[in-house]
């Protein structure tokens, strides 16, 4: 069978070590052998050397959900920041316009949709029949002065021209009545219930406009989504980004794990909480203690040299 190997996971168990890490970039570790127990060799202890590297459960690459000019950044490589924190802001010109739009239909739409649910008050009423007895008033008028200019007309007194006119405002008026008269009937009538149903339709479409543009708003601003360390700082103030553009990279060092290799024959002298002894390149001379905290069967090409 070809040599293949296991890959473990072990916790470091010193935190310096982990911040250490993080600042500087993923380091080799290399686990001292003599350490782990040999379950297939009763009553001896064999050594164990496996080659891994540094990890963090909490790595993260933060990317720009839209397309924009980054009017804001906050932070630098190799900051501190708390979960919650702002990092980074787009130009937000253009949207908190569209916001300011949105809530202007909303607030037209919630005063229809009141006046729908309440009906047509008794002022309004009194406006309609107002405005109708004007149009009335003008009707007369143009009815008279039509029935003038065709008298004249027959007389031979007045022009066809003058004739025509007065046909033409005749049934302008008459028009300007009829509207009038429909007018009033529907404030004594009442709004109707497809009125109001389209009144409460308008108002929830407006309300759920202004939410998506609030929603969409909210992808203007970048806030760290754990406690963490910023290890790669993509862009700057002034650069655009389109949608996916990496912003950012934040890890939480408290996480730190180590992964590291196994040749197959040893896999079956590796157990979950076992105790094991690390050292780093950077401290040669220095035992850093930890535990297996996980052991995954997968068999692949070895990466560790």
């Amino acid at each position: 069978m070809k040599s293949g190997r296991f890959g473990i996971t072990i916790i470091g168990a010193l935190i310096v070590l982990a911040v250490l890490l993080a600042i500087v970039g993923p380091k080799l570790v290399e686990k001292r052998p003599g350490k782990l127990p040999s379950t297939s060799d009763a009553g001896k202890q064999a050594g164990i050397t496996a080659r891994g590297a540094v990890e963090s459960a909490d790595d993260l690459e933060l990317s720009s959900q839209l397309k924009g000019i980054i009017t804001r950044v906050l932070v630098e490589e190799g900051a501190q920041v708390h979960k919650g924190q702002l990092l980074l802001e787009f130009d937000q010109s253009k949207i908190e316009a569209q916001l300011r739009q949105a809530r202007s239909v909303r607030a037209a739409a919630e005063s229809r949709n009141r006046e729908a649910a309440a009906g047509y008050r008794s002022e309004d009423i009194l406006v309609a029949q107002s405005g109708k007895e004007r149009t009335k008033a003008i009707y007369d008028q143009a009815r008279d002065d039509y029935e003038r200019q065709q008298r004249l007309f027959e007389k031979g007194a007045a022009t066809q021209v003058d004739l025509n006119r007065a046909v033409e405002r005749l049934k302008i008026t008459e028009g300007d009545l009829a509207g009038a008269n429909a007018n009033l009937k529907k404030n004594r009538q009442g709004v109707r219930s497809e009125e109001r149903d389209q009144a409460r339709a308008d108002l929830e479409k407006a309300r759920a406009d202004v939410q998506y543009v609030e929603s969409v708003l909210k992808d203007y601003q970048v806030y760290a989504p754990i406690s963490g360390i910023i290890t790669e700082r993509h862009k700057d103030h002034g650069e655009g980004a389109d949608i996916g553009s990496p912003l950012f990279r934040i890890i939480n060092p408290e996480t730190y794990r180590i992964r590291a290799e196994l040749e197959e024959t040893d896999i079956g002298r590796v157990t979950e909480g076992q105790q094991v002894d690390m050292t780093v390149e950077a401290f040669k001379n220095k035992v850093f203690r930890g535990k297996v905290s996980k052991v995954f069967p997968v068999v692949h090409k070895k990466t560790q040299k």
